[in-house]
C-alpha cells in the first residue's frame, strides 16, 4: 500500500485507527464509528480500546502500537490526558512502520479552555506529532467526511447526500445544524466536511488550498470566528476564489462577540472591519445572517455562475414582486434587465391583456392567468433574452394547477436554457408548496421561502461574477521592497535617533512629497516677518501651526491658529501662538512655526494606513474631520492595494450622491483619491519602521486631492 499526502489522509484514507471506540451507542466514540460504516467507507478499520474485544464487528485492539496492518489516519476520542499518550504511542508507530500520516482530535481541553495548562497541552501535542511528521486537525473538533469517499469521523451525522458544497467551520455545532435545516427538502450535497476546532496544526488556509482541486467541490462554505495569522489565510483565499466562490459567516463582529469566539475556540477575533474588507478584496461573499448563508450557498451549488447582474422578475403576485424589486434596488448590486424588444412582443402575445410586461424593467407578473405551460413558455423566452444574467421567479402554488405538472413545466424550461443563465426561485406558501419546492430542488432548481432573500442572494452570485471578472482583467498585487536610502527613510532614521515616536508635521510632508501625496503649500518660519512674507507669496487665508520635538498635542498647547486673513491677524495670532508656546514649554529656545495655505472645502475623508498586530500593513479610507468617530463611515484593505481595489473600496464606503457631487460640491476625483491609497500602501512596504500614518483631513476636489493635515507614528 503506497503512502498518501497528509491532506489526503483526512478525506482519502486507506485506514484508520478510532482510539476512544465504544461499545456503548451514547457515547461518541460508538456513534463515530457507525457514523464511519453508514457513511459507507470501504477501508480498513481498526478501534482501539483496552477494555473490548470487538466493536461493530470489527476486532478491537489495546492500543494503536498492536494494529498488525497500516494505519493512515488516527482519531482521537480520549480524554484530553490520554491524547498525549496516544499521540507518543503514534510517535513510537511512525518509527516502526512509517505509515501514520494524519490525526484528528476531536478531544476537549486544550487550549479553548484558555487556561496555560490547556495552552501547554495543545502545544505539547502538537510538537510531539510534529515530530514524526503526522499532521493534526483539532483539537475540540467534531472530525471530518468525504461523502466520495465514505471516510467519516462525525460523531452526528452517519450518511449525507453527495453534492458539490465542501464546509470548513470552526464551530462544528454550527455546520451541523446548516446540514440538519437543509436534509429535510435535499437542498445541499455536500463534497466535505472540515470541523477545524483549535486550528492548532492544520490551518483552514491549507484546507482551503487544498479544496481549491477537488473536482467534487462547487463552493466553500466557510463558518470563522477569527485566526491568528489572518493575512496568510487571505492570501490563499484570493487565489481559490478566482477559481471557486467562498461564503463567509464570521462572528465577533461587536466586543462583545470577539471575546465569545475567543473564549469558544481560543482563536483571535481580530478586527472585524478589517476582516470585512479583506473579505472583498479576496472575492469572498460575506453573509450578514445565517439564512443568507445557507441560502447563498445553495444557489451556488446548483446554479451557473450568472454572465452579470441583470435580473428579471417573473411572478403571478403583485405583492412577493413588489418585495423582490425593492430588495434589487436596496442591494446596489442588482439591475432590472431592459427586456429586449422580440421579447417583449414574444411575452405580450401568450399572455394575458393585463399581464405587466417590463414595467419596470425585467418585471412581468402573469397575474392569476397563468397555467403550467405558460411557466414553461415564458421561462423559454426569457432564458433567449441576452440582456437577462438572472431570473428570479416568484411562485405560490394555487391549487387550481397540477403541482407536479408545474415542476416539470419549469424544469423542461432549464433544460433548454442557454449555459450561464442563472435562476432562482422564491416559493412562499400554500399547501402545495413543499410539493414544487422539493420538485425544483431535486432538479437542481434551488427555492426560497422570502422574495427578498431571492433578491439578496443574486446579489452575492453577481458580486462573485464580477469578481472573477476582475481578476481576469486586472494585474496583480504590486510587489514593493523597503528602500532604506530614501529620503524619506532618512527622515525616519533621524527622527528615531532623536527618541521620537512621530514625525513632525512638515517632515511627515517631506515623505507625502517623495510619495506623490499632495500637501497645501507652507513653509517653516522662525519670525514674524517671515510668516507675513510667507503667507503674502502662498495667500491668504493661511494657519499657524508650531513645530517642536516638545510640543506634540499642539491643540492643547495653542499652538495652532487658524483662519488667519490679513498681515495685521497673523501678527496678533502669530504672537499669541508664541505666547502659548512659551508657557506649555518654558525651556524652548527658539520657536519654528510652520506656514500653512488653508484650503477649503465642503467635504473631509480621512485616508491612512497602520500596521496592524495581527493583518500586517493595511490601509484605511473614509469621512474624515469630526465624522470619522461619530459616522464609523470607514472600510479597509489589505496593503499593498492595486488602483483598482483602492477605487472599489472608495465607491463601497461613500454614498455615490457624495462622490458625484451634491449640492453645488464638486465631484470627487476618484482616480486621485485612489491614488494616495495606493501610494499609503508603498509607503508602508517600503519604510517599515512606520506603524501608523494619518491623513485627516484629506479634502478633494475637481482635480485631485490635498491632505491638509499629516500625521506619521514610527517604531522606536
Amino acid at each position: 500500500m503506497g503512502k498518501i499526502s497528509a491532506l489526503d489522509a483526512f478525506f482519502k484514507p486507506k485506514s484508520v485507527a478510532i482510539v476512544g471506540a465504544s461499545s456503548d451507542p451514547k457515547k461518541p466514540g460508538h456513534t463515530a464509528l457507525k457514523n464511519l460504516v453508514s457513511m459507507g467507507y470501504k477501508g480498513s478499520v481498526f478501534p482501539v480500546n483496552p477494555r473490548e474485544e470487538s466493536i461493530l464487528g470489527f476486532q478491537c485492539y489495546k492500543n494503536t502500537l498492536d494494529i498488525p496492518e497500516p494505519v493512515d489516519v488516527c482519531v482521537l476520542l480520549v480524554s484530553a490526558d490520554l491524547t498525549m499518550k496516544v499521540a507518543d504511542e503514534l510517535v513510537q508507530r511512525k518509527s516502526r512502520f512509517n505509515d501514520v500520516t494524519a490525526a484528528v482530535c476531536m478531544s476537549a481541553g486544550f487550549g479553548e479552555l484558555n487556561t496555560s495548562e490547556g495552552k501547554e497541552r495543545e502545544r505539547e501535542l502538537v510538537q510531539t506529532l510534529g515530530s514524526a511528521s503526522i499532521r493534526l486537525i483539532g483539537p475540540n473538533c467534531v472530525g471530518v467526511f468525504d461523502t466520495y469517499s465514505g471516510f467519516n469521523t462525525n460523531f452526528d451525522i452517519g450518511t449525507y447526500p453527495k453534492g458539490g458544497v465542501s464546509i470548513l467551520t470552526q464551530s462544528g455545532a454550527f455546520a451541523n445544524s446548516f446540514l440538519f435545516w437543509a436534509e429535510k427538502l435535499r437542498l445541499v450535497g455536500v463534497s466535505k466536511f472540515a470541523s477545524i476546532g483549535n486550528m492548532a496544526d492544520v490551518t483552514m488556509g491549507e484546507l482551503l488550498n487544498y479544496l481549491k482541486d477537488d473536482a467534487s467541490t462547487r463552493v466553500i462554505a466557510l463558518y470563522m470566528e477569527g485566526f491568528p495569522n489572518p493575512r496568510e489565510f487571505f492570501e490563499v483565499a484570493r487565489e481559490v476564489s478566482a477559481v471557486k466562490p467562498i461564503v463567509v459567516i464570521k462572528t465577533g463582529k461587536s466586543d462583545i462577540g470577539s471575546k465569545a469566539a475567543l473564549s469558544h475556540t481560543g482563536s483571535v477575533a481580530g478586527s472585524d472591519a478589517i476582516y470585512d474588507g479583506a473579505f472583498k478584496q479576496a472575492g469572498i461573499i460575506r453573509a450578514g445572517t445565517i439564512l443568507e448563508f445557507y441560502d447563498t450557498i445553495r444557489a451556488f451549488a446548483k446554479q451557473p455562475i450568472p454572465g452579470g447582474n441583470r435580473v428579471s422578475i417573473l411572478t403571478h403576485m403583485g405583492g412577493p414582486g413588489t418585495i423582490c424589486i425593492d430588495e434589487v434596488s436596496a442591494t446596489n448590486k442588482l439591475q432590472l434587465a431592459k427586456l429586449a424588444p422580440e421579447t417583449v412582443k414574444a411575452l405580450k402575445s401568450i399572455c394575458a391583456p393585463m399581464a405587466n410586461i417590463g414595467n419596470p424593467d425585467g418585471y412581468v407578473d402573469l397575474t392569476a392567468a397563468h397555467y403550467e405551460k405558460l411557466h414553461n413558455q415564458v421561462l423559454q423566452i426569457l432564458f433567449r433574452d441576452k440582456n437577462i444574467d438572472m431570473v428570479l421567479q416568484i411562485l405560490a402554488p394555487s391549487a387550481f394547477l397540477d403541482q407536479n405538472l408545474l415542476v416539470k413545466e419549469i424544469a423542461a424550461a432549464c433544460r433548454e436554457r442557454q449555459s450561464g443563465k442563472t435562476f432562482l426561485n422564491a416559493v412562499t406558501f400554500g399547501e402545495f408548496a413543499h410539493t414544487v419546492r422539493q420538485g425544483l430542488e431535486d432538479g437542481g432548481m434551488p427555492t426560497y421561502e422570502y422574495s427578498d432573500m431571492l433578491a439578496r442572494v443574486a446579489g452575492n452570485l453577481a458580486t462573485y461574477a464580477a469578481y472573477r471578472k476582475s481578476r481576469s482583467r486586472k494585474a496583480g498585487i504590486p510587489k514593493y521592497k523597503p528602500n532604506p536610502k530614501s529620503r524619506s527613510a532618512k527622515v525616519i532614521s533621524s527622527a528615531s535617533k532623536r527618541g521620537r515616536v512621530s514625525l513632525l508635521e512638515p517632515e511627515a510632508y517631506k515623505v507625502c512629497d517623495e510619495y506623490g501625496i499632495k500637501v497645501p503649500p507652507y513653509r517653516v518660519v522662525e519670525s514674524v516677518e517671515t510668516a507675513v512674507a510667507t503667507a503674502n507669496k502662498i495667500g491668504y487665508p493661511v494657519a499657524l501651526k508650531v513645530v517642536s520635538e516638545e510640543i506634540l498635542h499642539k491643540t492643547d498647547a495653542g499652538g495652532v491658529m487658524l483662519g488667519i486673513d490679513s498681515n495685521s491677524a497673523l501678527k496678533g495670532s502669530y504672537k499669541q501662538l508664541a505666547a502659548n508656546v512659551k508657557k506649555a514649554a518654558p525651556d524652548l529656545s527658539k520657536i519654528k512655526v510652520l506656514v500653512q495655505k488653508m484650503i477649503p472645502s465642503n467635504t473631509e475623508l480621512v485616508l491612512g494606513a497602520l500596521r496592524d498586530k495581527s493583518f500586517g500593513p493595511v490601509v484605511m479610507f473614509g469621512m474624515g474631520g469630526i465624522y470619522v468617530e461619530a459616522l464609523k463611515m470607514v472600510g479597509f484593505r489589505l496593503s499593498p492595494v492595486s488602483l483598482e481595489e483602492a477605487k472599489k473600496l472608495i465607491v463601497e464606503t461613500l454614498p455615490p450622491a457624495l462622490i458625484k457631487g451634491v449640492r453645488g460640491r464638486d465631484p470627487m476625483n476618484v482616480d486621485a483619491i485612489a491614488g494616495v491609497l495606493v501610494s499609503l500602501g508603498q509607503l508602508l512596504e517600503e519604510q517599515p519602521q512606520i506603524d501608523e500614518v494619518d491623513f485627516n483631513p484629506v479634502l478633494p476636489y475637481r482635480n485631485g486631492c490635498i491632505a491638509v493635515d499629516a500625521r506619521i507614528i514610527i517604531s522606536k
